[in-house]
């Protein structure tokens, strides 16, 4: 057995149990990889059994060095109950070996059955989610920069979050990968509010605060969305500029409040998008309920002309 790892020995015993065959009568031997070549040559052994990826090294110089050993090249024993060892064992999976994948000559020359397994990060269930998720994050943000060094990161998967998954994924990961990450306010939201409620007796700020904290920080900017679209109604039915300006500097405030969002990831690009429309919309009322306004005398006077001429006529 290529490898001292302790898995790989309750591998082969779960292929012999699922075979029928009595592990106690199989001796097993354990070499490290170092000595592949100089263990397969002093060892008298019937079978070689290497767990690792397809492409792994170490299994391509085993192969290369049982085959100068022996002459001739390998015969691969399939694992036709490979499917059965998975039902029984969920943490295997049935797999097959492509024909040639170990070089040419085609080694194997056919397909062969064999089983699957993953390797896992795994982490205390009560490290932090913050942690977990931080981590999960920048694991996948630089992937494509170890493939340069280390192909097999291209084969790293996200894990499963399904409740009824065989290996519980951790709530940090999983909150990652289903995109359900807590903001600073979602996770510190409570402490805040009662640490601001002990500081009430700063009057009005202490009680904005409060207020700001009653709602969560996207309902809050949706609201304040809404309230810029009636804003437009009513500046294009304003009677005053001076009206108008006061609407012109609240809104002012909701932008200034809407870009804070978009800075700390309340709100998307979609929905920012969809503000400054509306934003444009407002300004064009204004500006042309504006003109209205400062043009009005002037209608008025001509009307007045148009009607003495009349009368004199």
């Amino acid at each position: 057995m290529v490898g001292k790892t302790d898995a790989n020995v309750n591998l082969l015993k779960i292929i012999l149990q699922q075979y029928g065959v009595d592990a106690s009568k199989v001796e097993i031997v354990q070499f490290p990889v170092t000595d592949l070549a100089e263990a397969i040559h002093s060892q008298k052994v019937d079978v070689y059994l290497a767990a690792g990826p397809l492409n792994s090294k170490i299994t391509a110089e085993a192969i290369v060095a049982s085959t100068k050993e022996s002459g001739g090249d390998p015969t691969f024993l399939a694992i036709d109950a490979s499917e059965a060892i998975a039902q029984n064992h969920p943490v295997y999976e049935a797999t097959e070996i492509p024909a040639g994948t170990f070089g040419s000559p085609e080694r194997p020359d056919d397909e062969v059955k064999t089983i699957s397994f993953a390797h896992h990060f795994v982490a205390r269930k009560g490290l932090s989610d913050v942690t977990i998720a931080a981590f999960t994050r920048q694991l996948f943000s630089i992937r494509q920069q170890l493939m340069s060094e280390f192909p097999l990161a291209a084969k790293i998967e996200t894990p499963d979050t399904d409740k009824d998954a065989v290996i519980p994924v951790h709530p940090g990961a999983a909150a990652f990968v289903d995109g359900e990450e807590k903001t600073f306010l979602d996770r510190y939201s409570d402490f805040i509010w009662w640490g601001l409620m002990g500081l009430s007796a700063m009057g009005s700020v202490g009680a904005w605060f409060a207020g700001y904290l009653k709602k969560d920080e996207r309902d809050n900017n949706s609201t304040l969305r809404e309230k810029l679209l009636d804003m437009i109604a009513v500046a294009r039915k304003s009677e005053s500029t001076e009206e108008l300006d006061r609407m012109q500097s609240e809104a002012d405030d909701i932008l200034r409040n809407t870009l804070r969002c978009y800075e700390s990831g309340a709100i998307e690009v979609g929905a920012l998008t969809a503000f400054n429309i509306a934003l444009e919309q407002f300004h064009n009322a204004v500006y042309d309920r504006k003109m209205l306004l400062a043009n009005l005398p002037q209608n008025l006077q001509r009307a007045s002309t148009q009607l003495r001429a009349t009368g004199t006529l």
